[in-house]
């Protein structure tokens, strides 16, 4: 956005007025893109070991008809 040079901080505050409701979906998406992110970023550098079955529970599970 291309802003005058002739304003003035304060008139530019002004202009982009957020309603406190406003402000706390705001800060609600930033947390939940900074979870959904840091979570990725866990699960990446933290992978889980293939679930390894025994063999008495491998054909335990009656086939579908």
């Amino acid at each position: 956005m291309k802003v005058p040079e002739h304003w003035q901080w304060d008139e530019l505050k002004h202009r982009f007025v957020l309603t406190p409701e406003e402000k706390r979906v705001i800060c609600f998406l930033i947390a939940a893109l900074l979870l959904g992110v840091g979570t990725k970023c866990y699960r990446d550098t933290h992978p889980r070991p293939p679930v390894q079955m025994e063999k008495k529970h491998l054909h335990s599970r009656k086939p579908q008809p």
